[in-house]
């Protein structure tokens, strides 16, 4: 199970709120094709999970945009393929900014709310707070959930609705057993739930009951 990340407040989080050139991107293997990458020596923002295989790489999130060249130097050691999908567990800065680098040649996967929210100028802060690129919002998106077919392996994309936020999703690969929940899940440390963001406790705990019922 692959966990997501530390929230310090019920806002978009922005790399230029951390250092992040201390920050490595460490990679380790999961289960049968899936890895995690953890970006250590400080906050890079969330786990990303990693498939590989004959359609390339499928990130699971994809950190602060200005860890870009670290998380692709990180991917080169697991694997020659380019990122060609990028699935988005929730809107928050530091799971979805390095959609601006990544979404220029790559797929974009989320749940409906995590476009409409991303969509809204300075919605996510930037150098300038003004909108994301065009390339860097969601091209695919979905309500209840989505399957789809990549790798070799089905993978679920399941919404949980009004959890850390309103627009969560948990990725389960099938085949390699492997459940990327986002920030559904915390390690070692007590839930930050966004309320502004439509997350609720309710909505929280039933995230975890859905994965445990149906993983």
């Amino acid at each position: 199970m692959l966990s997501g990340s530390v929230l310090l407040r019920a806002q978009a989080v922005s790399a230029q709120e951390y250092d992040l050139s201390k920050i490595e991107e460490k990679a380790q293997k999961a289960s049968g094709n899936i890895y995690m990458l953890e970006g250590v020596n400080g906050f890079g923002g969330g786990n990303i999970g990693v498939s590989v295989g004959d359609d390339g790489i499928v990130l699971i999130d994809d950190q602060f945009a200005p860890l870009a060249p670290k998380i692709e130097a990180a991917l080169k050691g697991i694997t020659d393929k380019p990122v060609k999908f990028v699935i988005n567990t929730h809107w928050h800065g530091d799971h979805t900014h390095g959609n601006v680098h990544f979404g220029q040649k790559s797929v974009v996967i989320a749940h409906d709310n995590v476009r409409t929210r991303m969509a809204v100028p300075g919605a996510m802060p930037t150098k300038d707070a003004g909108p994301l690129p065009r390339h860097a919002l969601p091209v695919i998106t979905f309500d209840r959930g989505l399957t789809v077919h990549l790798n070799g392996e089905v993978v679920r994309v399941m919404h949980t609705p009004a959890a850390h936020t309103d627009g969560d999703a948990v990725v389960w690969f099938t085949k390699s057993n492997v459940v990327h929940m986002g920030d559904t899940f915390f390690n070692g440390m007590f839930p930050f739930i966004d309320l502004e963001s439509g997350g609720s406790i309710k909505g929280y705990l039933a995230a975890a009951q859905k994965v445990l019922r149906e993983v």
